[in-house]
């Protein structure tokens, strides 16, 4: 091979190396943002059975902390369900089930369905509200958990929560 040859392939290499790194780092950002989805919705989740038995339910005072204490002890190592990132999770759910979940009479269904079983899959495109159109879907699910409940701790409304 002679010199030309080799620059030329040397070119068409640090082409294919930025083509591949481009893909790459695509395909990571899209990976955390499902992850940070999937997050979401079960937090969403189990924000939505916590209301649905502890505010609307039988559960009594103290259950949420019972509750965390006792995952602790059935799956040592879990992080991010405390009895406080419970209750931010029901704080999270009850604020956007009533942007996001459909009409009314669908989000009584979902209530009584959430005393029962959770789901995993609440922020599906299936299942996305077109009431929530105003939403943008994918700035949604690529923000942090921590990030929303700072939204909500200095929101009142869904207005000051987009802007």
């Amino acid at each position: 091979m002679n010199a030309e040859n080799k620059s030329i392939l040397t070119a068409e290499l640090k082409q294919a190396v930025q083509t591949i790194k481009g893909a790459i780092l695509q395909s990571q950002s899209r990976a955390a943002r499902m992850i940070s989805g999937t997050q979401l919705s079960l937090y969403f989740g189990v924000g939505l059975y916590v209301s649905a038995n502890s505010r609307k339910g039988t559960w009594g005072t103290g259950a949420i902390k019972v509750i965390s204490e006792q995952l602790r002890r059935e799956l040592p190592g879990l992080r991010g369900f405390s009895e406080e990132s419970i209750k931010k999770m029901r704080m999270f759910a009850e604020f956007w089930s009533q942007y996001l979940n459909r009409s009314p009479m669908a989000t009584e269904l979902t209530l009584d369905s959430a005393r029962e079983s959770i789901t995993h899959d609440y922020f599906s495109l299936t299942k996305w509200s077109p009431t929530a159109t105003e939403i943008n879907r994918e700035e949604f699910l690529g923000i942090s958990f921590s990030h929303h409940m700072e939204i909500l701790h200095k929101t009142k409304d869904i207005n000051e929560a987009f802007k």
